[in-house]
């Protein structure tokens, strides 16, 4: 089975939440010990490997993780919302290490 080997974010600096998705990638690298790579506005890594909408568009920002294999997965695509209806960092960390551990990857917590 592949197994995680780098957590790739695709956003661009002038996004909104660009820094909360820094936050988060910063966190995951934290937990998982994955090496990082940023890409700045890589739509066409995204229409790869990333979500789209019914027209094949992506947009940003996204995380993903590259695998030992050479093939790369999705692992969140928008920031989960708590119940003021603001971006919820620590559930999203839950998500993709959730993810992560599916793939195989042991995260001590």
């Amino acid at each position: 089975m592949p197994k995680p080997v780098k957590l790739v974010l695709v956003t661009a600096e002038h996004h909104p939440q660009h820094k909360l998705w820094l936050d988060l990638l910063e966190r995951l690298v934290e937990k998982t010990r994955l090496k990082k790579e940023i890409k700045i506005e890589d739509y066409v890594y995204l229409i790869e490997h990333g979500d789209t909408d019914e027209y094949g568009m992506a947009w940003l920002p996204q995380l993903l993780v590259e695998l030992n294999d050479g093939s790369v997965k999705l692992l969140i695509s928008r920031l989960p919302l708590n119940k003021s209806l603001q971006p919820d960092i620590d559930e999203a960390e839950r998500q993709v290490l959730r993810k992560l551990a599916e793939l195989g990857l042991n995260v001590e917590s």
